[in-house]
């Protein structure tokens, strides 16, 4: 698990945790991402209050980018820790940028669609791939999901499949 916590809060999961939440029912959504925000205020100091907006994005190479955006309301005052959510799953393929693209297994490549943006590398997974090749992808890169992974997509040379 990763957080960054800048405009928004984003959560990275891997893909053990496609395992352990049924997506087609928002309850048990719900209560899965309380209890995770709850384990993360406790293990770091966050003031979660209020009301989101929740899209997870689902990739079954990589698992679950949970980007909570907090939506601003006058009207509504919330207690501390007081949380209201809507979540939409939104199915994805997340991006890796990488920075140096030599540094990497031939074999790890070839489980790639590689792209070119802007004399950018981008890989596109085609196979499933284990922890440890997630590891060394993410250890060389960045990822890049939703619309920009996308407009990435569609506006980039594939130079490799």
């Amino acid at each position: 698990m990763k957080l960054i916590i800048d405009e928004n809060i984003v959560i990275f999961l891997d893909k053990i945790y496609l395992q352990t939440i049924d997506l087609t029912n928002q309850n048990q959504i719900q209560k899965k991402l309380i209890k995770l925000i709850n384990k993360l205020q406790n293990k770091y100091t966050l003031d979660l209050n209020g009301y989101y907006s929740v899209f997870i994005y689902k990739d079954e190479n990589y698992g679950l980018i949970i980007d909570m955006q907090k939506e601003e309301l006058e009207y509504l005052d919330y207690f501390n820790n007081q949380i209201e959510m809507s979540t939409q799953i939104i199915e994805d393929t997340f991006l890796y940028k990488i920075e140096d693209i030599f540094r990497l297994n031939k074999n790890l490549l070839k489980k790639f669609i590689m792209y070119k943006n802007k004399e950018k590398i981008y890989l596109k997974a085609k196979d499933t791939l284990t922890h440890i090749e997630l590891g060394i992808i993410l250890e060389n890169g960045e990822i890049i999901y939703g619309k920009n992974a996308r407009k990435i997509e569609t506006q980039s040379q594939i130079i490799s499949r």
